[in-house]
C-alpha cells in the first residue's frame, strides 16, 4: 500500500483540512485515491472528520465501512473504553482493514485522530498504528507559541518507532495572531532543528480550500 499517513502535534490543527486537501489534488492528477478515518471519536451521530476525506475522494462509503473504529465521546480511545465504552481492539486487524480498504486504490491518505502519542489503549497509541501502516507521514502543527516542543516531541516519539518524517506543515489556524511573536520564527527553528525535513508553512488556514498550495507541495514530496 503506498500514500501517507497525516498525523499532528494535538488536535485542532489542522489535520483533516491536509488529508482533504492532499486527496482531492490526488484525484485532480487522475488517481485513484482511499482517504480514510480509521479512528474517530466525537461521533454524534456522523463521523465528520471521515466523510470530509470520502468525499474529498469521491467515495463516500469509505466514511461508514465496516471494521473501522467509531465512538460517540470525544475523547481518546483509551479514556473511552475505561469509561465502558468500545475498545478499538486489535491495531493488526484494523490496519489489514485499512488495507483492503485501498485495495483498489493508487494511493492511501490515512488520518490519524489527535497527536501522535494518543492513546488507543494503555500500551499502544497513534503512532504505533503509524509503524504497522508503514506510510509515508506527515506532521500538521499548529504555528503558535509552544509548537517548537511539540513538535520536536512528536518527531522524536515517531523516530523512536523508526518512523522517518517526510514533511511537517505548519499551520495558523487561529483568527488573532498579532500577539504571538513566535509565528515569525517558527518554521526557520524547526528547518534549523530539522534541515532533511521540508517545512511547509501555510499562513489563515479556515478550511481544506486554504490547503491547496500546500497540498500540491506535498505531492511532489511525497511523489505521488
Amino acid at each position: 500500500m503506498k500514500g501517507a499517513f497525516i498525523t499532528a502535534t494535538g488536535t485542532g490543527v489542522g489535520k483533516t483540512w491536509l488529508a482533504s486537501a492532499l486527496a482531492t489534488a490526488c484525484v485532480q492528477r487522475g488517481k485513484r485515491v482511499a482517504a480514510i478515518k480509521p479512528i474517530e471519536t466525537g461521533v454524534d451521530p456522523d463521523p465528520v472528520d471521515a466523510l470530509a476525506l470520502a468525499r474529498a475522494c469521491g467515495n463516500d462509503s469509505l466514511a461508514d465501512a465496516p471494521g473501522l473504529y467509531r465512538a460517540k465521546e470525544p475523547l481518546a480511545p483509551y479514556a473511552i473504553e475505561k469509561r465502558g465504552g468500545p475498545s478499538v481492539g486489535s491495531l493488526r486487524a484494523l490496519a489489514k482493514r485499512i488495507r483492503e480498504l485501498a485495495r483498489d486504490a493508487d494511493y492511501a491518505i490515512v488520518e490519524g485522530v489527535g497527536g501522535v502519542l494518543v492513546p488507543i489503549d494503555r500500551e499502544r497509541t497513534i503512532a504505533d498504528l503509524a509503524a504497522l501502516l508503514d506510510l509515508q507521514t506527515v506532521v500538521v502543527a499548529r504555528n503558535a507559541l509552544g509548537v517548537l516542543s511539540y513538535t520536536l516531541t512528536a518527531v522524536e516519539a515517531l523516530r523512536k518507532r523508526k518512523i522517518s518524517v517526510r514533511a511537517i506543515v505548519l499551520n495558523h489556524v487561529e483568527r488573532n495572531h498579532r500577539d504571538d511573536l513566535s509565528r515569525t520564527s517558527n518554521a526557520d527553528v524547526l528547518a534549523d532543528c530539522f534541515p532533511r525535513i521540508p517545512i511547509l508553512r501555510v499562513p489563515r488556514v479556515q478550511s481544506p480550500s486554504d490547503m491547496v498550495d500546500a497540498a500540491s507541495q506535498l505531492l511532489n514530496i511525497l511523489k505521488i
